[in-house]
């Protein structure tokens, strides 16, 4: 029989990296050894998504701490309760003994659960960075000592999370990993938005200012300058509420650039391989990436990429091999490293075959899986106590 276990993230109605990493784990997860049940949020795409995988949707609270603690008070703490008491419920049904949680929010309940189980087993997977405000800093400290272990997706944010006061035992790093790789060839919605020829340059991303979308847009105007056959795409959803006026800033940028006829938004799909099989090559021009999920996708379908070396990239992309690295900010730069692949096409197809080996041997949905399922196997045999 298989063992259940909870994957749970209740920032379900802004699907990203987070959401994707825990939908690849139950998607690949081998079912005949654990049962994935999901608590998430009711809004948003995710338990959909879910429910096609044929996994097991739990949809508790109202996901108002997609906001975050002091903007919904209430509403946070709610969700927190609703959350700790359907794992506990879980427990005594079924006999869940393990919790990987996908956000904060959702790690602090299963630690509340834990107080009245006490052989609980809690995994947190943090995608976030040294952004979180104090008093989240705070709780998770509390939170640590709960953990069985606590993951990350890079070495980076690993030395944070160890200053911030976490055991090293518990601290293990997990990248993200990808099925790009394995998904059939299928026909690009770019194919008829550009003319014949078109060299495609993408971003992918959500439209908020952290992404630095700006840059992107000014390094585009030089490359178009230079070669007027090369098309742009945005692939990304607008932000939160208190995101939208930058989201019309970079309307706004489009239109001063005069980059509309050369530039196309597409918004995202559940499936973003036939997006990016349609380009030539990926950008990211992001001031902070945990860990830079679109770029090794974008290896896995043998495309180039070019970033900025900033956060966790620089752990995935090997500059000058798979790709190019650049100073945040540097605009010029990029636009040049940008224009060497569009000038280049041995080049781009060099760096995309040696892109497709590293994230085969890194970066492979499957082998970050069995590592997943190891990790759960001793935790149920009783180590990392």
């Amino acid at each position: 029989m298989a063992t259940p276990i909870i994957l749970s993230c209740q920032h379900s109605g802004a699907f990203g990296g987070v959401q994707q990493t825990m939908l690849d784990i139950a998607r690949h997860i081998d079912r005949t050894r654990f049962e994935p049940i999901v608590i998430c949020s009711p809004g948003g795409g995710l338990p959909g998504l879910l429910a096609r995988q044929n996994v097991r949707v739990r949809a508790v609270g109202e996901g108002k701490y997609l906001r975050y603690s002091h903007g919904q008070p209430i509403g946070t703490i709610k969700d927190v309760l609703a959350v700790t008491r359907e794992i506990i419920r879980l427990a005594r049904s079924e006999g869940v003994r393990i919790v990987h949680a996908f956000d904060g929010m959702l790690f602090f309940a299963a630690s509340l659960a834990q107080l009245h189980l006490g052989d609980l087993k809690i995994i947190w997977l943090d995608c976030g960075f040294d952004l979180y405000p104090y008093y989240f800093r705070v709780v998770m400290r509390w939170c640590f000592k709960h953990a069985a272990c606590v993951a990350t997706l890079s070495r980076v944010r690993q030395a944070q999370q160890l200053e911030e006061g976490l055991d090293p035992a518990k601290s293990v790093v997990f990248p993200c990993g990808t099925d790009f790789h394995l998904r059939a060839p299928s026909a690009s919605p770019l194919a008829s938005a550009g003319r014949p020829g078109a060299i495609w340059v993408g971003i992918v991303g959500r439209i908020v200012p952290i992404k630095n979308f700006e840059m992107f847009l000014r390094a585009a105007r030089i490359v178009a300058d230079k070669h007027p056959h090369v098309r742009f795409c945005i692939v990304g959803s607008k932000g939160l509420d208190s995101e939208l006026e930058y989201f019309r800033r970079i309307e706004g940028m489009v239109e001063a650039l005069n980059l509309t006829d050369i530039l196309t938004f597409q918004s995202p799909v559940a499936d973003l391989s036939h997006v990016i099989g349609g380009f030539d090559l990926l950008v990211s021009s992001s001031h902070i990436e945990t860990f830079g999920r679109t770029l090794v996708e974008a290896m896995a379908m043998s495309k180039p990429v070019v970033a900025t070396a900033v956060g966790a990239i620089p752990e995935a992309v090997t500059d000058g091999e798979v790709g190019y690295l650049v100073p945040p900010g540097d605009v010029q730069a990029m636009a040049e490293r940008i224009c060497r692949l569009v000038e280049d096409a041995e080049l781009r197809e060099t760096m995309g075959r040696k892109g497709y080996e590293r994230a085969l041997k890194y970066y492979d949905v499957r082998t970050i899986t069995r590592r997943w399922e190891q990790m759960y196997e001793r935790l149920l045999q009783g180590a990392g106590q």
